[in-house]
C-alpha cells in the first residue's frame, strides 16, 4: 500500500518502487547540504574536500553536483542509484517537493516520470 503523506490539506499518496530512477533520469541540478557532501564522500572512500573536487560544483556558495544537467544523474547505473543509502537530501524528498505539491495537478503532471 502507498504512503499517505498529508501536505496542508491535500493528501499525497506515493511509493518508490524498487530500482526506479526515472526522477534521476531527468534533466535538472542536485543540491548538496554541507551533511550531504560529507555523508556521500565516506560512502565513496573519499576526504569531503576530494568529494568536492572530483564531482561537485560551487558556486556563490551553493554546492552541487557536477556532471550533466540536461540527463540523468552521474550516479545513475543500470540496477539504480550507487549512492542510494546515502543519497543527498534533495534526492531523499523527491517527489515532495514544492513544485510538486502545490495541488492535485501538479501531483498528476508528475506521472510522466513516475
Amino acid at each position: 500500500m502507498r504512503k499517505l503523506v498529508q501536505i496542508g490539506r491535500v493528501n499525497f499518496r506515493f511509493e518508490c518502487q524498487p530500482g526506479c530512477t526515472n526522477c534521476c533520469s531527468q534533466p535538472g541540478e542536485v543540491y548538496l547540504t554541507p551533511d550531504d557532501a560529507s555523508r556521500v564522500a565516506g560512502f565513496l572512500g573519499l576526504s569531503t574536500d576530494e568529494f568536492r573536487n572530483r564531482h561537485c560544483e560551487i558556486e556563490d556558495g551553493d554546492v552541487r553536483l557536477n556532471g550533466p544537467t540536461d540527463g540523468p544523474c552521474r550516479f545513475v547505473e543500470d540496477g539504480g542509484c550507487s549512492i542510494h543509502d546515502v543519497k543527498p537530501l534533495q534526492c531523499r524528498v523527491f517527489p515532495f517537493w514544492p513544485e510538486n505539491v502545490r495541488g492535485r495537478r501538479a501531483w498528476r503532471n508528475l506521472r510522466r516520470h513516475c
